[in-house]
């Protein structure tokens, strides 16, 4: 779905608490290297119950339901299916917070990039807007038709853009970038191959490890990833002890 590819930038921060708080920075994801199984017709839908118009207050800014319902479908379907493929039952409430923790966060990096003066012009805009559109196999008139068809006009699509890009340069600018080490894909890959090594232990009929050089960039872009996360995430706990926040769930 284009939405699901596009609306990232509220989801930005809340994506990374997920990972940093249900996966190693050292381990790859097997279910990044190995198909899942589809979920059963039983399967939870998202638990919004008790959901405060107010989520959040940070520095004055209001996090509103809108937006937590926003990311917290957006991110369900991911780590219910993460859950399942590890063979643990999802947690809601804990993902919940989960969700609330990481738009605070969010909205920390939103205002930090705004006091450090990273602005995204037009001109980038434009350029991130025909970049995205590219990337979905479209134009950028047919990738806004969509994108008004699933409740979000130009103005909104340009806005969400606008924090995407900024948020991503403050953390270029604060973090810097990283780039995994041969030394550091070939122990990931190690643990691909125990995994699936303990997978063919019991189950006869389990696929082998693809080979090192197929799922080397999945393995790059993972471990790149996990270390930007944690990263990302200790910089945002840095910003919280400096803010004023108040949480309602």
């Amino acid at each position: 779905m284009l939405q699901k590819k596009f609306v990232i930038s509220l989801a930005l921060i809340a994506l990374l608490a997920f990972t940093a708080g249900c996966s190693s920075a050292a381990e790859p994801d097997p279910a990044a290297v190995s198909s899942s199984a589809p979920a059963p017709a039983s399967a939870p839908t998202p638990d919004l119950t008790g959901i405060p118009e107010i989520v959040a207050t940070v520095n004055g800014e209001e996090i509103t339901k809108a937006d937590f319902t926003r990311i917290y479908e957006t991110q369900f379907a991911q780590v219910q299916q993460q859950a399942q493929s590890s063979g643990q039952e999802l947690d809601q409430a804990q993902l919940r917070k989960q969700t609330a923790e990481g738009l605070v966060n969010t909205e920390l990096l939103i205002q930090e990039a705004a006091k450090k003066k990273i602005f995204a012009t037009d001109k980038d805009l434009d350029a991130a807007l025909a970049d995205v559109a590219k990337s979905n196999a479209v134009s950028t008139k047919e990738f806004l038709s969509t994108m008004k068809s699933q409740g979000l006009d130009e103005d909104a699509v340009r806005l969400q853009l606008k924090t995407q890009l900024e948020v991503e340069r403050l953390i270029a600018k604060e973090i810097g970038d990283f780039k995994p080490s041969e030394k550091d894909l070939k122990a990931a890959y190690k643990v691909v191959e125990e995994q699936f090594a303990a997978q063919g232990a019991t189950d006869a009929a389990a696929a082998k490890a693809p080979a090192y050089k197929e799922i080397k960039s999945e393995l790059s872009q993972q471990l790149k990833l996990q270390k930007e996360s944690a990263s990302v995430k200790k910089y945002a706990e840095q910003l919280r002890k400096r803010a004023k926040i108040t949480t309602n769930m």
